[in-house]
């Protein structure tokens, strides 16, 4: 059997945990888009080619960061704050990006634990069996 990562359940079962999660995406190290989505009646504030643009943008600030980790630990997530939302980045064990954006209503630190629990229990080794 086959083991393989359905990241477009993951990116829709992310919209369920919080009412202030806009959209999510998973990229791998390349910057390919493996999954995305968005709730319903966003108005998202990028076009596809910025998303892609910002995709890339991260791909190489988790690159830059990993010569650091063996003095400091891993990177868990960044979290980047704008006026109209904020947007986290996450490493998955699995080598590719979570990219998540969220409204600027509701509780930070609980919705990152949310998210970060969802991810280590779908993504703890990489694989989880379809």
């Amino acid at each position: 059997m086959s083991q393989v990562i359905d990241y477009g359940s993951l990116v829709h079962r992310l919209f369920n945990l919080d009412k202030n999660i806009r959209f999510a995406a998973v990229a791998n190290k390349s910057g390919d888009i493996l999954a995305k989505g968005s709730k319903p009646d966003t108005n998202l504030f990028l076009s596809p080619e910025e998303t892609q643009e910002t995709i890339h943008h991260a791909i190489t600030a988790w690159k830059s960061r990993e010569k650091h980790y063996p003095k400091i630990g891993e990177g868990l997530y960044t979290l980047a704050i704008y006026e109209k939302l904020r947007r986290a980045t996450i490493p998955l064990p699995s080598g590719n990006l979570l990219l998540v954006t969220i409204d600027n209503a509701g509780g930070q630190q609980q919705i990152m634990e949310k998210i970060i629990n969802e991810v280590k229990i779908h993504d703890i080794s990489g694989t989880t069996i379809s």
